[in-house]
C-alpha cells in the first residue's frame, strides 16, 4: 500500500495547473524598493506585463528617474503604476511607504526587497561611517522592509511572496567585508524569515546575482578606462566570458512572484554566469 497519498484522488495528483495561469500576476500588487535602479526597474516592468499593479520605491533624490520609469511601464504596458519616496534607512519612511503602498493599490502580494549598495573604501580599512551606511542599506533596511510588508500581507488569504536581492558576495567572498558580510546576512535573514512566515503562506526567497550590466559600477565621474577596464575584467572572469543583462535578471524574480514558485520558501536562486562555483 502506497504510503503518504493514499488520502489523495489520483486525478488530483496527477492534474496539472495551466503554466500561464500560474505564472500571471494579474489581481497582485508589487512594491519594488531601490526602483529606480537597473534591476528594480526591470523587476518592476516584468511583473507589470504580467498584470500586476506595481509600486516603485526609492530616495527623494531620485524622483526624476522614479517618474522615468513609471511613465515607460504605463506607456509600454497600461499597467496601474505609480511611485513612492522613502529611505530604507529609517524605519519611520519605511512604515509611511508600506503604507501609502498599501493605501493606493488595497494590498501588498509581492515585494522585491532590493535596494543595496555597494561603497567605495570597502576594504579592510573601511572607515566606521561607511560601514554604518552599508548594513542599514543593505541589511538593516531589508529586514524592517519586510517586516512591514509581511505585516499587510498576513490579512491576505493567498499570503505573498518576498524576494531579496543577495549577491553571490553573499556565498563567496570576491568584495570587501562591508558588502560581502551584509549579503551573507541578507542570505540567512531571509532564510530565518522563510521559517518564521511559513505559517502565514508568506515566501521568503533570496536572488544572488553576479555581474549585471545594471548601471549600478557607473556614475557621472567613472573614469571611463577604468569603466572599461572593470567590465572587462568581469568578463573574463566569468565562466560565460559576459556580464549578465537586465532582461536576463527578471526571470527568477518573476517565478518567486508568482504561483509557479508558491512551494518555494527559503531558497537562494544563483544568477551568476557561473561565476560562483568556479
Amino acid at each position: 500500500m502506497s504510503i503518504g497519498v493514499t488520502h489523495r484522488k489520483i486525478e488530483d495528483i496527477l492534474d496539472l495547473q495551466s503554466v500561464y495561469d500560474m505564472l500571471s500576476l494579474k489581481g497582485k500588487t508589487a512594491l519594488v524598493t531601490g526602483g529606480s535602479g537597473g534591476i528594480g526597474r526591470s523587476t518592476s516592468a516584468a511583473m507589470a506585463e504580467l498584470g500586476a499593479k506595481v509600486m516603485l520605491m526609492d530616495l527623494p533624490s531620485r524622483e526624476s528617474q522614479l517618474q522615468k520609469a513609471v511613465a515607460d511601464i504605463k506607456q509600454r504596458y497600461m499597467a496601474e503604476c505609480d511611485y513612492v519616496l522613502g529611505d530604507v534607512r529609517d524605519v519611520e519612511s519605511i512604515e509611511a511607504f508600506v503604507e501609502k503602498t498599501a493605501e493606493r493599490f488595497g494590498t501588498i502580494d509581492i515585494l522585491h526587497n532590493n535596494a543595496g549598495i555597494g561603497i567605495a573604501g570597502d576594504n579592510a580599512d573601511i572607515t566606521k561611517d561607511a560601514w554604518d551606511n552599508i548594513v542599514a542599506i543593505n541589511l538593516t533596511g531589508p529586514m524592517f522592509v519586510a517586516q512591514a510588508v509581511a505585516d499587510k500581507m498576513k490579512s491576505n488569504p493567498a499570503g505573498g511572496s518576498i524576494v531579496t536581492t543577495a549577491s553571490m558576495s553573499g556565498i563567496i567572498v570576491n568584495t570587501g567585508p562591508g558588502y560581502a558580510a551584509t549579503k551573507a546576512g541578507v542570505l540567512h535573514m531571509t532564510n530565518a524569515l522563510a521559517i518564521a512566515l511559513a505559517v502565514d503562506n508568506i515566501r521568503c526567497n533570496s536572488v544572488c546575482y553576479g555581474y549585471i550590466l545594471s548601471g549600478m559600477h557607473e556614475n557621472p565621474s567613472s573614469d571611463p578606462v577604468r569603466l572599461e577596464h572593470t567590465y572587462s575584467r568581469f568578463e573574463e572572469t566569468t565562466p560565460m566570458k559576459r556580464c549578465g543583462t537586465l532582461s536576463e535578471v527578471v526571470g527568477c524574480v518573476v517565478y518567486l512572484a508568482s504561483d509557479l514558485g508558491r512551494f518555494t520558501t527559503g531558497s537562494a536562486i544563483v544568477v551568476d554566469g557561473g561565476f560562483s562555483i568556479q
